[in-house]
């Protein structure tokens, strides 16, 4: 007996029980999963090879060696959180490979792992903001070294609109962080929900 027979019979038995069309609906689910995967691959190696060129700044910005000392504790720092942030991402990434859409339960964890996961790769990204704030300090004030003034020289004026333009641009990578997030997996994520509500439907 096929599925279509199966349903045929259990909806003439009882009238109330609905039976959806989960098996195509489950199929289908595979193609999000598939544009997940597909944005996974791209972005791990990505953020690897960034991670590494973040450790050459110092010499990119020519940053006297006594300021060494300060970048690359910070830098460490990120490196650890970094580290446990990308190996969350590659179990996940292992995960949907293992995924199947066979069932409904499958499909339901694996879009609870998807929402989490989103959660956590946005907060990987608010943790890196310390470590750039910490860079463009150095920068700054190496800039107004040269020009032989310090902090305290520059106008109240000028530490205002400094202080504006750190707060608009953290604001600014707040957001383009969170936007990015649901580009890149927000719609995979809600084709599933769809699915799922078709389903329970």
């Amino acid at each position: 007996m096929n599925f279509d027979q199966l349903k045929e019979q259990w909806n003439n038995e009882d009238s109330n029980v609905h039976i959806p069309e989960t098996i195509e609906q489950l199929k289908e689910s595979k193609h999000p999963i598939e544009k997940v995967q597909k944005s996974m691959k791209k972005e791990f190696p990505a953020q690897v090879i960034a991670i590494i060129l973040i450790g050459f700044f110092p010499l990119q910005f020519k940053f006297p060696s006594s300021q060494y000392l300060i970048y690359y504790i910070s830098y460490v720092m990120m490196v650890v959180i970094s580290t446990y942030y990308l190996y969350g991402f590659y179990k996940f990434y292992k995960q949907t490979e293992l995924y199947t859409g066979n069932t409904k339960n499958s499909l339901w964890k694996i879009y609870h792992e998807l929402k989490l996961n989103m959660e956590r790769y946005q907060s990987f990204g608010f943790l890196l903001l310390p470590h750039f704030l910490l860079t463009l300090g150095l920068v700054i004030y190496n800039t107004l070294e040269e020009k032989g003034k310090t902090l305290s020289e520059i106008t109240n004026t000028s530490q205002t609109a400094l202080i504006v333009t750190v707060l608009l641009g953290t604001i600014f990578v707040v957001a383009s962080i969170i936007l990015w997030t649901k580009y890149i997996y927000g719609r995979p994520a809600k084709q599933l929900e769809n699915i799922l509500n078709e389903i329970e439907e």
